[in-house]
């Protein structure tokens, strides 16, 4: 995604109509204001111009963190893309979207993947472009992981820098460079961390979902969807859940618990999903 992106003045209010949530505003246009308080207002427009209005130096990484994460979900959305709250890994030469909302095991699944030879493609938001030729296809992020201090200690992994700045929050950014993957890929798998389904005795296993239980999962699973619903796209992206879940073998992926737990099954958890897609 080319995007250019500058500091300026972002408006406390758009102009024209305007639909709005308190973080989030939206005018007729489709221009898009997000407010991250005591960090940055964000002015995103036509997919592709995004406008920081900061009171902190270009490298504050709390500014990084809110570009790369909803920001990057506006720029999609206003694009026409996909965007969904998963970490996407290509394993076996297949590619496998692990999603889920915040706090389920995304990143740290991932990272277990990836120590046993898998690629990351994205991490914790996956832009699919349901238009590409062949089907949906992801497309790759940036070369990063963002992983909390107990998942670093739990898999041996050396913290790189600290996400926030301005405030206390142990998660830290990973570079990824030699385990990435800079390729469009079609996506061939989608599997949900379920959280409610986690308290295991025994190894990972993966269960079969389809068809509405599915569609609701996915739906529960677009990321920053109140912006897709002030944008007006609300119908197209119910339309991407329904093909997504009737196209693609989905999956819940439930594991044991326990972060060493969860350390010790990573080459089950990559023959599962290797099976599943």
């Amino acid at each position: 995604m080319d995007v250019h992106i500058r500091r300026g003045v972002v408006p406390q209010e758009l102009s024209g109509r305007v639909r709005q949530t308190p973080l989030v505003q939206v005018n007729e246009r489709g221009q898009l204001r997000y407010t991250v308080r005591n960090v940055a207002d964000f002015l995103v427009s036509g997919g592709g111009e995004v406008i920081i209005d900061s009171p902190h130096a270009d490298d504050t990484p709390d500014i990084a963190v809110f570009l790369l994460g909803p920001v990057l979900g506006f720029l999609g959305l206003q694009r026409g893309l996909f965007p969904l709250q998963a970490s996407t890994v290509v394993i076996g030469g297949r590619t496998v979207a692990l999603m889920g909302p915040s706090a389920t095991g995304k990143s740290t699944v991932a990272a277990l993947l990836l120590a046993e030879g898998a690629e990351l493609l994205s991490d914790d938001v996956t832009m699919i472009d349901m238009c590409a030729p062949g089907g949906p296809a992801v497309l790759p992020g940036v070369p990063r992981q963002k992983l909390w201090r107990d998942t670093l200690d739990a898999l041996g992994i050396a913290p790189g820098r600290r996400l926030r700045r301005l405030v206390v929050l142990e998660k830290f950014d990973r570079p990824v460079f030699r385990s990435f993957d800079g390729v469009p890929r079609r996506l061939d798998a989608i599997c949900r961390l379920h959280p409610r389904i986690r308290q295991l005795p025994d190894g990972p296993r993966l269960v079969p979902q389809s068809g509405l239980p599915a569609v609701r999962v996915l739906h529960d699973c677009i990321y920053r969807r109140t912006a897709a619903d002030l944008l007006g796209l609300s119908d197209r992206v119910f339309q991407a859940c329904a093909t997504l879940a009737t196209t693609l073998p989905n999956h819940a992926l439930t594991l044991p618990d326990g972060l060493g737990t969860i350390a010790r099954v990573g080459p089950q958890i990559g023959r599962l999903l290797t099976e599943a897609a």
